[in-house]
């Protein structure tokens, strides 16, 4: 399937978060948690794009992020802000991808290609030249990681960490480009 990558906006964003809801211990990855993000339009077209199938219907969405290496006992995360990136082109940061489908579409066997997909594109629209893209995900979602693995990702590393107010394990993962 060839999918097509547009900026969020209001429209996918607001039927995202109405209408997307995981079933069970998925549910933390619900979009009514993520919903000032996902609606913030300063994000729109730099890090955060709706996905399209062939017939222009809403499947998924793909959000890009960069950070920067910090120390363990460094008071940031690393987070960079979209506007440090655009005017520093020649810097090389992590970029780090964060993938949602339309829940009724999961477990139908797209998931490989969409994933696919999506980091061709990241890693094309910002002429990302650094040797990984890296994502997180919950170590209990197995069928995710499974998935990743399949397109290439390995786990460098572990952390528990709060997700909409439960802890969780989680793995981070990393495929070389």
């Amino acid at each position: 399937m060839k999918y097509k990558f547009v900026p969020m906006n209001k429209i996918h964003a607001q039927k995202i978060i109405d209408n997307w809801e995981y079933e069970g211990e998925y549910s933390i990855y619900d979009y009514v948690y993520e919903k000032d993000d996902l609606l913030d339009e300063g994000g729109w077209g730099f890090n955060r794009f709706a996905v399209l199938n062939e017939k222009e219907e809403l499947v998924g969405e793909l959000t890009v992020s960069f950070f920067r290496e910090v120390e363990n006992d460094a008071e940031d995360d690393g987070y960079v802000e979209a506007e440090i990136v655009k005017s520093n082109p020649s810097d090389i940061f992590e970029m780090w991808v964060g993938f949602g489908m339309r829940p009724d579409l999961i477990g139908k066997g797209s998931g490989r290609d969409f994933i696919s997909e999506c980091v061709d594109f990241a890693v094309d629209i910002h002429k990302y030249k650094g040797d990984y893209v890296r994502l997180g995900v919950a170590k209990f979602n197995v069928r995710a990681i499974k998935t990743y693995q399949r397109n290439g990702f390995e786990v460098f590393d572990t952390c528990r960490a709060d997700i909409n107010g439960v802890e969780h394990d989680i793995n981070f993962m990393r495929k070389k480009l």
